[in-house]
């Protein structure tokens, strides 16, 4: 059983933004997909571990370090490894190079519900191996940042309903679609200007399909808090740092 999972990729045209830069909702699938893929060789996906431990994986926070963006064409390689679980946390890295240069590095947090009560299960209650060789290197994306600021209606940003695209195999919104739901917080030219430095979304509660979610944008010092709530219950929330603000 490798410890490691990489592949290499060419950015497709239809993964880019106007800029022709690899869009960042993109690079986050890139990383799930990578994640389910590694997740097969090991026998801890979806599919195994809802057969033997009656679990599913729930992703809790991502944060991207970014040097820069890759460009349609380009080849890119896509890493990831595990480190040890502990208690109720399974912690994932990534890093996306292009030529061996990084460009950007991601630390993920995940944990597994039980698929009956919905309960957090340890690992040490799922058929998660414990005795491989696990890597204990981070990827360079730096600590968990401390995502929470005071949002109120002049912060409305915009607000969205969950479609049937956003819906996923567990029956609620998609990770990916709360990661458009921040991109659409910016225009094309507010994003080309804005040099992002670092990025974390964490996730908070569930939503279904027809749920409204308004989503509020705030300037910080730094950067911008973004925060989706439903029914006045916080969803997710975001933190983007950037150098040139």
């Amino acid at each position: 059983m490798n410890n490691t999972y990489k592949i290499n990729y060419e950015i497709k045209y239809s993964e880019v933004d106007s800029f022709y830069k690899l869009r960042l909702d993109h690079i986050f699938l890139h990383f799930e997909n990578i994640a389910d893929l590694h997740s097969k060789e090991m026998k801890t996906d979806g599919e195994v571990l809802l057969k033997k431990s009656n679990v599913f994986w729930v992703l809790t926070k991502m944060k991207l370090k970014i040097a820069d963006f890759p460009r349609s064409g380009e080849t890119i390689t896509v890493e990831t490894w595990p480190l040890k679980a502990k208690g109720v946390r399974y912690d994932r890295d990534f890093c996306l190079c292009n030529a061996d240069k990084p460009l950007v590095m991601g630390s993920s947090e995940w944990c597994t519900l039980d698929y009956t009560s919905h309960k957090l299960r340890r690992v040490d209650s799922v058929a998660y191996p414990q005795d491989m060789q696990f890597r204990d290197d981070r990827s360079g994306a730096g600590e968990f940042l401390r995502a929470k600021e005071a949002v109120c209606d002049t912060d409305l940003h915009h607000t969205y309903r969950s479609s049937f695209v956003d819906i996923d195999t567990n029956k609620h919104t998609n990770n990916v679609a709360y990661l458009r739901m921040v991109l659409n917080c910016f225009s094309p030219d507010e994003f080309e200007l804005m040099k992002m430095d670092e990025f974390q979304i964490n996730f908070l509660s569930q939503t279904f399909y027809g749920d409204e979610i308004k989503i509020y944008k705030k300037k910080v010092d730094n950067g911008f808090y973004i925060e989706g709530k439903c029914n006045e219950t916080t969803v997710f929330n975001c933190i983007i740092l950037v150098e040139n603000i």
